[in-house]
């Protein structure tokens, strides 16, 4: 008895001082990081709230002042900056452009990655592997082949023009293929056995196994597209069908006080960083799930 309660016991783990200096070390390092990327956020923020003349005269401050130091807020900043980026019409057409462009990215994609990972097919591996090659070609010299297509397709200066080109990305086939050739054949053998045809074993079966990662690609598809500028400035010249990179873009080089373009700025970015706050579980989530699969 005295023996079994003896097992019982847990004594505290000394903790060396190697080890408290290394978590503290890292700590360090996290904190400056994050102030590193919060900082000028903060900055942006504050400096949006103030009027350009306190703010070349007292410089960098952590809270709104005036001249004098007196804590002062500006809301009119982002009056001038909601008027001139022209906020519901471009955050319209920027939202239109988001969604279909992430449906059609992850129902196509996740059909390619399927194909790839479950189909018998000729030179599949072969295909495949082209494109993965295609992953290496930067984005800037596809523009011109991709301003050309459209232009002779016709949907230039159209919303059409920045959805199409996007509906595919070699980079979400590649993760999905990975995500779908984890899945245990035999859940789809069976399903087979029962009679479920290849369409219904994709959609009722294996789509929702991998269902966290579509979860992430599809925020980070929205979230790229969402910040995407230089397509968008190509290809479209009608001011009616901005989004709202080239409004902020435009707000930018027009003739606004510094702290109007920036308060543009944190308009522009804040659904971004809510989007992300809410939904930051599923990223990590669906993040972690690949890499245990993969």
């Amino acid at each position: 008895m005295k023996g079994d309660k003896m097992h019982k016991l847990r004594f505290p783990r000394r903790v060396s001082g190697w080890s408290v200096a290394k978590k503290t070390a890292v700590y360090v390092v996290l904190i400056a990081l994050c102030l590193t990327f919060i900082v000028p956020y903060i900055w942006m923020i504050v400096t949006s709230l103030r009027t350009e003349t306190a703010y070349i005269s007292t410089g960098f401050t952590l809270l709104p002042t005036n001249e004098s130091g007196k804590l002062e807020f500006h809301f009119e900043n982002y009056t001038e900056a909601l008027t001139a980026l022209d906020l519901g019409k471009v955050f319209v057409n920027t939202l239109i452009v988001c969604a279909v462009n992430t449906v059609a990215n992850l129902f196509l994609n996740s059909l390619a990655a399927y194909a790839f990972a479950r189909m018998r097919f000729f030179a599949r591996n072969g295909i495949f592997k082209v494109c993965l090659f295609s992953m290496m070609v930067p984005g800037t010299v596809m523009l011109v082949p991709n301003y050309l297509i459209c232009d002779f397709l016709g949907i230039t200066d159209s919303l059409t023009a920045l959805i199409l080109p996007f509906v595919m990305s070699v980079y979400n086939i590649f993760l999905l293929r990975q995500q779908f050739m984890g899945v245990d054949k035999e859940i789809e053998e069976a399903a087979k056995i029962e009679g479920a045809g290849v369409f219904r074993i994709y959609f009722r079966i294996v789509l929702p196994l991998v269902k966290p990662m579509l979860i992430v690609l599809g925020i980070t598809t929205f979230m790229w597209n969402y910040s995407n500028y230089l397509w968008p400035y190509i290809v479209n010249t009608d001011p009616s069908l901005r989004t709202l990179s080239t409004s902020l873009a435009e707000l930018m080089g027009a003739d606004y006080d510094l702290t109007v373009k920036l308060a543009g700025a944190v308009v522009v970015s804040a659904p971004m960083i809510i989007i992300f706050f809410i939904l930051q579980k599923f990223i990590i989530g669906g993040t972690m799930a690949g890499a245990v699969k993969g």
